[in-house]
């Protein structure tokens, strides 16, 4: 047990499969956590069993959570997405049911064993060493699996650089290291070995360094409350070495920010000045809990939001920011209400006051100390971004390792039904075993079919994507991306017949797309452009009013809908859509108030 918990913490946040896997940096994390728990669920029965108060309060909210999962996954609008979960995370009932074990597994592991918990601290602590060097690698131009194009942003001198990480995105990495830097400094204020402490520092320096070259405010957030709550707690003394010490990262840091590698650094601070309210969260957070209200029972399915989201935004929200793409409400409570209804907000809600609850009672005040400051300085963190599976692992695993140090000493428990609990769990390890092996063949096939169309072979990708169906996992929508694929591929086929291929098999994988997409608004667009570019104007029409209707107060479909109108005569249609466009668009895109100018302009050259 002790290896394979070992395994799951130190690989699932570091592992990723570029040219292997097309969605490299999601499914071998989620492929690690499937794996590793169906192997340990057998094993854990011939385990010791523990049973304090802390553990009943916590088998009870994982149950209640795995309850209100199955249930809002039944009565999801989409279920099979819900089941196996979105492209961009992946997090659907099977995922999420794994990680609820793995947090059952690791209390039980750790209850009343401090050196248990110390030693999944070091794994945490000694994994998170390579991954914080990465991302300060990153932020300086290195990087051998990702393009650096693909998280820097803007034109220089203003160019701002948010490294990624292990994780594919910087905001998820930056959580992460949270659970790094205070694992580090647990093993600093814990551990008798000199070894050990090395490494804990390394973790908490190189961790910290790299958290702030993310720029990553909601982390950096979470960084200054989890060190008030560890100084509030421990109450150390100041001494004049740790006072120089203090004062000297200062200078460094200062010295750093107005250096010439700082530049990217100082731009991404004006981004903070500029934007002080966090981009479009409250809004989000506002139109976001008004769709939860219309659902709140039962929640419109885990991993619906980006499906169900766009028949609720406010024009007030397009029009701040018409061009963002909302996939998720970007706080993990209201993510809870929104897909799983009440009983999965209190579900988290309950979980999350056990592990403070649970910090009163860990008898080692250190450990406590520490424990509890990586779970509010994620906890805060989280507030401003929804669970992806390493962030959520990490948030579940501080709780499940404060209730398992609730106490120092605990009577073991004789398991009753021992052969029915132990068939139930080789049955859900089969059904990860599956959902695993599903996962990584479809992976591997899409990979193979983009490396196909870039190399022009339109003829041999289609012929392997139709390989790919059967192997398709509940919830895996990808007939958006393959359409366009394709549309884009008919430009490098090396051959009329190819070229013909091509465009079939993008707007056959199009029309489909329209009935099975996890963003519907999208899909419809991306037919609309293919009928365009055949002048079929009545479907390309039909096409845009469905792409409205999935997303009413997106400008896009509006503003192309004018210009479809115009080309018809029906200039005042196209006048009042192109009107609309221009609003929802509150001025961003120039081309979209040119384009309500020349309308109105030869609306009223006709008229005269």
């Amino acid at each position: 047990m002790a290896i394979l918990l070992s395994a799951i913490l130190a690989l699932l946040p570091l592992i990723l499969t570029p040219y292997v896997l097309f969605y490299w940096d999601i499914t071998p994390k989620i492929v690690v956590l499937l794996v590793g728990v169906a192997i340990a669920l057998p094993i854990e029965w011939r385990e010791r069993r523990v049973q304090t108060p802390a553990l009943r309060i916590l088998r009870w909210l994982l149950v209640a959570q795995a309850v209100s999962l199955g249930l809002s996954t039944a009565f999801s609008t989409d279920p099979a997405l819900s089941l196996g979960g979105s492209a961009w995370r992946r997090f659907g009932l099977i995922t999420q049911a794994a990680l609820l074990l793995f947090t059952w597994l690791v209390a039980q592991y750790t209850a009343g064993s401090t050196d248990r918990g110390r030693q999944l601290l070091r794994v945490i602590a000694t994994a998170g060493i390579p991954a914080a060097i990465y991302g300060i690698a990153q932020y300086f131009g290195w990087d051998p699996l990702i393009d650096p194009k693909a998280y820097h942003i803007g034109e220089p001198p203003l160019t701002i650089v948010r490294p990624p990480g292990t994780l594919g995105y910087v905001s998820y990495f930056a959580t992460y290291l949270l659970s790094v830097i205070f694992a580090g400094l647990a093993l600093v204020i814990n551990e008798e070995s000199r070894l050990w402490g090395l490494v804990g520092t390394a973790a908490g320096a190189l961790g910290a360094v790299a958290l702030i070259l993310t720029g990553t405010r909601a982390a950096l957030l979470g960084l200054a409350c989890g060190a008030v709550f560890l100084v509030v707690w421990l109450q150390p003394r100041m001494r004049a070495r740790a006072i120089v010490a203090g004062l000297v990262t200062v200078a460094a840091m200062a010295g750093f920010y107005f250096s010439p590698p700082g530049q990217m650094l100082r731009s991404r601070v004006r981004w903070f000045i500029e934007d002080p309210a966090g981009g479009a969260r409250p809004l989000l957070w506002r139109d976001a809990l008004r769709m939860a209200g219309t659902r709140w029972m039962a929640g419109f399915g885990p991993e619906t939001f980006s499906m169900n989201f766009p028949r609720y935004q406010s024009a007030e929200l397009a029009r701040a920011y018409p061009g963002f793409y909302q996939e998720s409400p970007h706080n993990i409570f209201i993510d809870a209400l929104a897909g799983q209804g009440v009983l999965g907000l209190a579900a988290l809600a309950g979980i999350t006051a056990l592990g403070f609850y649970a910090v009163r009672k860990v008898q080692d005040r250190r450990m406590a100390a520490a424990l509890g400051a990586a779970l509010t300085a994620t906890l805060i963190s989280q507030q401003f971004t929804s669970f992806t599976l390493p962030t959520a692992l990490f948030f579940y695993l501080m709780v499940a390792l404060l209730a398992g140090q609730a106490v120092l000493f605990v009577p073991d428990q004789v398991l009753k039904k021992r052969n029915v609990i132990l068939g139930v769990c080789f049955v859900v390890a089969l059904i990860f075993f599956v959902f695993a092996a599903a996962l990584v063949t479809a992976d591997a096939t899409l990979a193979r079919v983009d490396r196909l169309i870039r190399a022009g072979k339109p003829q041999e990708a289609a012929a392997v994507y139709r390989e790919f169906e059967p192997w398709q996992p509940p919830g895996m929508r990808t007939d958006v991306w393959y359409a366009r694929a394709m549309a884009g591929g008919s430009e490098r086929a090396q051959n009329r017949a190819d070229v013909v291929a091509a465009a079939r098999e993008a707007m056959v994988a199009g029309v489909r797309a329209t009935r099975n997409a996890e963003e519907p608004q999208n899909a419809w667009l991306n037919l609309a452009f293919f009928n365009g570019r055949q002048n079929d104007f009545p479907h390309t029409e039909q096409a845009l009013r469905a792409a409205i209707q999935a997303a009413p107060n997106w400008y896009k479909p509006h503003w192309l809908l004018a210009q479809v109108l115009r080309a018809g005569g029906r200039l005042q249609e196209a006048s009042a859509e192109a009107a609309l466009a221009a609003d929802l668009d509150g001025g961003k895109n120039p081309e979209v108030s040119r384009t309500l100018a020349e309308i109105r302009a030869v609306a009223n050259t006709s008229q005269k």
